[in-house]
């Protein structure tokens, strides 16, 4: 039964390499190709800007010597020479020139989001929120200073939230309407209902890797429990990654990614030893913090006091973000920017710490081992307040 396993596994990677093969040769068939995508990066080097653009189909780097304005999240069209790009380099992101770059208009959604907001930093903070545009570097480095970036990257947080609200509404409605057709079970029905919207919202958000794990991952567990299955598996994680990376193939890959696949386990984890109940859902926030730790300042390192305040900022991001949305609906998404201006603000001044490669190879194997021992369970969570202890006594002592 494994090997057939392995050899279906085999068959479906070497068919999506193939239908990747046939969109490279499409996308490389003509010399001039124009296409259409969002700036996520943008940067002056010498006497030219380096721009980095995304779509639904590629990644990719082009230089422009014009004297640009700050392009970063806007839609642009351009003209590319596609014909030197490698298999390879196609598969992740590549250089191409490129020429005649015009700018997009901003989209109507785009658009409602920006009048509601006076400054730049708010008008990027809300539709990195909702939208899932690229935030502004300096915006990112107080977000990382005060542990806080997850909450403003799309991830399965924010679907778990929007799932959440979307239940609560549809299911009143749902239990009303269901005494025409008792015969149906309103929690698949709902469930369906669920997955259908968070799939045009992917949409939407043009497929980010973040909201693409998470979405898988809430589709295998809606029918991991259709069929009575343990949730909890770590087969549902295993096929979350396996299916996401044969539906987008190489462009998932990243330390985003990967942040992300290791928190689902660390909650896995979580719930593996303890009840999923009001009050631990509360100690889990807390949990993440310090296991999240490690990882997080081994890839990043920016360190603020206000960070320990992060897990209690969490739990308060459980009521903001339906909040927020409810009133940009209404047009009124600015109530809270000025609070919102100033906590950013106490993210300014930060310093860097290194968790030590050595560390985190300790850390990996000490979390492996605690999927089949509670003791290195609670080992991980000690480790994970020893590295926080020693990084703040290191600056402050």
């Amino acid at each position: 039964m494994r090997k057939v396993t392995i050899l279906w596994v085999f068959l479906a990677f070497l068919l999506r390499l193939q239908i990747s093969f046939l969109n490279y040769l499409d996308f490389i068939y003509f010399p001039v190709k124009e296409v259409k995508a969002k700036i996520i990066n943008q940067y002056k080097k010498k006497n030219y800007y380096v721009l980095k653009l995304k779509n639904n189909e590629v990644v990719f780097f082009t230089t422009n010597r014009d004297e640009l304005k700050n392009l970063l999240n806007e839609n642009v069209s351009l003209k590319i020479f596609p014909q030197k790009v490698s298999f390879f380099e196609y598969l992740r992101t590549f250089y191409v020139p490129s020429f005649d770059l015009r700018l997009l208009p901003l989209s109507n959604i785009e658009y409602f989001i920006e009048k509601q907001h006076s400054s730049q930093e708010m008008q990027n903070l809300f539709k990195a929120l909702f939208l899932g545009e690229t935030i502004d570097y300096a915006i990112r480095e107080k977000l990382s200073a005060l542990g806080i970036s997850h909450l403003f990257a799309l991830s399965g947080l924010h679907l778990g939230i929007i799932s959440l609200v979307l239940f609560l509404i549809f299911g009143n409605v749902y239990k009303f309407f269901q005494r025409f057709f008792p015969y149906r079970n309103r929690w698949i029905d709902i469930g369906i209902f669920v997955l259908i919207s968070e799939f045009f919202y992917l949409c939407l958000t043009s497929f980010p890797a973040s909201l693409i794990r998470a979405y898988v991952m809430e589709v295998i567990l809606f029918l991991f429990a259709f069929y009575l299955k343990n949730p909890f598996s770590l087969k549902v994680l295993v096929l979350t990654v396996f299916i996401a990376f044969y539906l987008f193939f190489m462009k998932i890959f990243g330390i985003g990614f990967l942040l992300s696949i290791v928190g689902v386990y660390y909650i896995y984890l979580f719930f593996r030893y303890f009840n999923p109940t009001f009050l631990n859902g509360i100690f889990l926030h807390f949990y993440m913090f310090l296991v999240m730790f490690v990882w997080s300042h081994y890839f990043f390192g920016q360190m603020n006091l206000y960070q320990l305040l992060s897990p209690v900022v969490n739990i308060v991001f459980s009521l903001f973000y339906p909040l927020e949305a409810l009133l940009h609906l209404a047009g009124v998404g600015g109530v809270f920017d000025d609070w919102i201006e100033r906590y950013l603000n106490a993210g300014e001044k930060f310093y860097y710490i290194n968790v030590s490669g050595w560390f985190l190879i300790l850390f990996i194997m000490l979390s492996l081992i605690a999927f089949f021992k509670k003791w290195a369970f609670y080992g991980i969570n000690l480790l994970a307040f020893i590295i926080i202890f020693a990084s703040i006594g290191g600056e402050f002592g």
